[in-house]
């Protein structure tokens, strides 16, 4: 999953296991997953697009997704934190390192003297938001060994990806329909806005202690 992860918040890993979950158990095109990466994007982008007021490093925020992930034994035994793309020389967009990330690997553990006989499919991981206003995600589907998964999000229509979804084999949509009712949208953009603008609401539920406690050392205590 690529995004600035400014900072990381826990719909991040939970849309992680529920992609997981959706892709092992399709009917009609499981796959089974072996391992998930939190892909920061690179700093040059996501302070043009933040500002230093709410720009948080590419090493801020690997270390605050390492943390997270450490929180738990069963989520450090399948997800990590991929520092490629952030470490590069300059951003690179999402499609770009999809298609690498899906190159690279299948190079160094696919063939016939190495760990893996079958390529391996890199899953791209979106929000219908971005799906919707993304023309380049039905592309990056048509990309040899990637494939992308799309989640529901608040208020965003799924009659694009319908149509979608019947012509492309490579692309999934997980719809949360029992989810929808309860679920509660949460932004890396609504957090910093609450930690500078503090309200009743308990940013332990949108967000991580170790986050919070990174912002109020970071900004200061509101």
């Amino acid at each position: 999953m690529t995004g600035s992860l400014n900072p990381i918040h826990r719909s991040h890993i939970k849309n992680l296991q529920h992609v997981r979950n959706y892709l092992e158990h399709h009917r009609s095109k499981p796959l089974n997953v072996l391992a998930a990466y939190l892909s920061p994007t690179h700093d040059s982008y996501v302070l043009d697009k933040l500002g230093h007021s709410d720009w948080i490093s590419a090493e801020e925020r690997c270390e605050l997704c390492e943390q997270v992930i450490g929180l738990d034994e069963n989520t450090k035994s399948w997800i990590s934190v991929a520092k490629g793309e952030c470490q590069f020389n300059g951003f690179v967009d999402f499609d770009e390192v999809s298609m690498s990330f899906a190159e690279f690997l299948n190079y160094e553990l696919c063939g016939p003297e190495k760990l893996l006989k079958h390529p391996l499919k890199i899953v791209y991981i979106c929000g219908l938001d971005h799906f919707n206003k993304c023309p380049y995600v039905t592309q990056l589907v048509t990309a040899e060994n990637v494939t992308c998964a799309v989640i529901y999000r608040p208020g965003a229509s799924d009659s694009r990806i319908k149509n979608f979804e019947e012509t492309l084999p490579n692309l999934y949509y997980i719809p949360l329909a029992d989810e929808r009712e309860t679920l509660v949208d949460i932004s890396s953009t609504a957090i910093r806005q609450q930690h500078h603008n503090p309200t009743k609401t308990d940013l332990t539920g949108l967000t991580y202690q170790c986050v919070i406690d990174f912002l109020e050392k970071k900004y200061g205590k509101k």
